[in-house]
């Protein structure tokens, strides 16, 4: 059954998005609003939810759907630079992206930081247990890393 976007919880986060009223809110983009993601297993995990409710990226026209890629390539770049030196070797962090829709079907894409400290760096980390997923940053943590992140993205 096809969820309406007034049960949807990703259009719940755009909504308070665009009042500017959630506290992972990075920036407001083109087509999406990037976000500090709830699970910070990967710390820097950001999701972008696209502002409209549509199920598949294809459901949008092709000069949209290259804004949504867009959005997702700027915000890599921002975790890169905040997360440089946390990859392997040093170097900067492998960035993982998931567009897959599944649990909720509302576009939206993970950007996953893949770090060199990384305990299972083959995993998919979508599939580790919530506690695992969820990390262990401190709220105070993830604030600092939303206004680093807000920097890097000259947000």
């Amino acid at each position: 059954m096809k969820r309406r976007p007034e049960n949807c919880p990703l259009c719940t986060t755009a909504a308070a998005c665009a009042r500017h009223d959630h506290p992972g809110l990075i920036a407001d983009m083109g087509e999406s609003y990037a976000v500090l993601a709830e699970t910070q297993g990967c710390p820097g995990w950001c999701v972008l939810v696209l502002k409209a409710h549509v199920e598949h990226l294809a459901e949008l026209p092709l000069e949209r759907q290259l804004g949504v890629w867009r959005d997702a390539a700027r915000l890599a770049a921002a975790q890169r630079t905040v997360l440089n030196g946390r990859g392997a070797s040093d170097g900067p962090v492998r960035i993982n992206y998931a567009c897959l829709g599944n649990v909720e079907p509302h576009v939206h894409i993970h950007l996953v930081p893949r770090h060199g400290d990384d305990p299972d760096p083959t995993g998919i980390p979508m599939s580790w247990p919530a506690d695992r997923q969820r990390g262990q940053l401190s709220d105070t943590q993830r604030a600092e890393l939303v206004v680093r992140l807000r920097l890097a993205m000259g947000a």
